[in-house]
């Protein structure tokens, strides 16, 4: 129990730690890219946060080193069986997977996806079986890992914070665990407590979402026996294609566009980022000074 009790916020510092190098070794490329011109920046910086996040931990991996957040911790990687730390290739494939295997992920879901729709030799219903299966896979993502983190905070046992480590089986230990303090595991229990909680609020909203939205579609399809629906429809459709802001929900005005290529009005995303210095789609941090009015653009 104490053995665990320690290890289990150690890895939670050792996250932190590291998290706060790697932002610092984003915005320095993040500024070395801005050197290379505007066009560069606003093209491949959605990619720095990624590349810096591989770069430091692939550099300790292919080292056999701690980084400098499990150095500050006391805590070291071992393989599943304990006897020996994990190989370099292993290391780096955990690399991989933590900070470039969801986008891995949903690209292949998405090649699939496109060629299943190219396919002319499979039928329609099928098509959209397994679209519908697709964008199930893609979409639970979140859902997962909200159920893992929440199973990392409520079981004692459980010391892997990341699921690239559940994947490859890499533990951690400590090294001078014996200089460490005590620490309570409730507050952890309470955390995962609410994380499993919130999941299950999450998924019934979201099913119940589903379930509104496939009543709402098979009334419409009744109404579209009718001239009426049919012209309501063709005038819905026409309006669906003006580009809206997903902040305002309205159509866009004086467009423009985050670092992470993501568009909202200008006034929508500058009242955002008064209360939260992230994008609002993927989290992403931004600042105002980072935001670029798109001209002649609807």
């Amino acid at each position: 129990m104490q053995y665990n009790r320690t290890l289990k916020a150690e890895i939670i510092r050792c996250v932190q730690k590291d998290l706060t190098y790697t932002n610092e070794l984003s915005a320095d490329m993040s500024e070395l890219l801005q050197l290379t011109g505007p066009r560069n920046w606003i093209r491949y910086n959605h990619m720095i946060n990624l590349l810096s996040q591989i770069v430091y931990h692939g550099f300790a991996s292919l080292q056999n080193l701690q980084t400098l957040g499990e150095e500050y911790t006391g805590i070291f990687q071992i393989d599943n069986k304990q006897i020996s730390i994990p190989s370099k290739l292993l290391r780096l494939t955990a690399t991989i997977l933590e900070f470039g295997g969801e986008q891995l992920y949903i690209k292949l879901l998405n090649d699939l996806e496109k060629s299943v729709i190219e396919n002319k030799e499979i039928l329609p219903e099928a098509k959209i079986k397994i679209r519908t299966t697709i964008q199930f896979m893609i979409g639970s993502i979140p859902y997962i890992k909200a159920f893992h983190k929440g199973i990392f905070y409520y079981f004692t046992s459980s010391t892997k914070y990341h699921i690239s480590k559940r994947i490859t089986g890499i533990r951690y230990v400590h090294i001078r665990n014996w200089l460490k303090p005590e620490y309570s595991l409730y507050g952890y229990k309470f955390l995962g407590t609410l994380t499993l909680l919130q999941l299950a609020v999450s998924i019934l909203l979201k099913l119940y979402s589903v379930f509104k939205e496939k009543n709402d579609k098979n009334l419409q399809d009744h109404f579209t026996k009718s001239t009426s629906h049919l012209l309501q429809k063709s005038f819905d459709s026409h309006t669906s294609q003006i580009p809206k802001c997903t902040l305002c929900l309205e159509t866009r005005k004086n467009t423009s566009l985050t670092p992470c290529g993501h568009i909202f009005c200008w006034d929508c995303i500058l009242e955002w980022l008064d209360e939260k210095d992230e994008c609002p789609l993927c989290r992403d941090k931004i600042s105002k000074s980072s935001i670029v009015p798109l001209q002649n653009f609807l």
